[in-house]
């Protein structure tokens, strides 16, 4: 099935409400097969207009991670291992601009940012410094810049959290002045 889901049909007016119920469900994570995985999404994309007395409904709902036919989550490690494959660089980095972002621009707003977002950053984080070449001079300050925020968050003491986001963005900015 992959990691994109898009639905295009045309179905009655009365109907929109049993769609949109469908997706509410799947939401909570009772999906029909034509929605298989979706509460994993990352970004939905509906458009609903009105041809001729019919609703042309087109959705694309992308996700995290591949789903199979079945609905269920497609394994990400070499069968006979027990560890997820290591994620492509530019993915990784992608997965945390997100996340940075956000943690960003909650702490600067002052709100605790989600843990999920925090926890995927600092996960990220770890992964990223175990890839040689992109800057390994700058991998133990950021280590220990991420170990200080982590600190600072589950702390929630957001003067420290502010201090510590600023200093991961001109780590960020060091490294990637010279390696972008």
């Amino acid at each position: 099935m992959g990691k994109e889901i898009k639905i295009e049909k045309y179905i009655e007016k009365k109907d929109l409400i049993t769609f949109f119920r469908e997706i509410a469900d799947a939401i909570e994570g009772s999906s029909s097969e034509e929605l298989a995985c979706f509460e994993d999404f990352k970004k939905v994309k509906i458009s609903i207009k009105n041809e001729f007395g019919q609703m042309a409904v087109k959705a694309k709902i992308k996700q995290e991670r591949e789903c199979d036919a079945t609905g269920e989550e497609a394994e990400t490690a070499p069968a006979g291992e027990g560890v997820a494959a290591k994620p492509k660089y530019k993915d990784l980095k992608k997965r945390m601009k997100r996340s940075f972002k956000m943690i960003v621009k909650m702490t600067h707003d002052e709100t605790l940012p989600p843990k999920e977002a925090v926890d995927s950053f600092l996960e990220d984080s770890e992964l990223m410094v175990a890839y040689p070449g992109y800057g390994d001079e700058y991998y133990e300050d950021y280590t220990k810049a991420c170990a200080e925020f982590a600190e600072a968050y589950k702390a929630e003491d957001m003067e420290r959290l502010k201090a510590a986001v600023d200093e991961l963005a001109n780590q960020k900015g060091r490294c990637h002045a010279k390696y972008d």
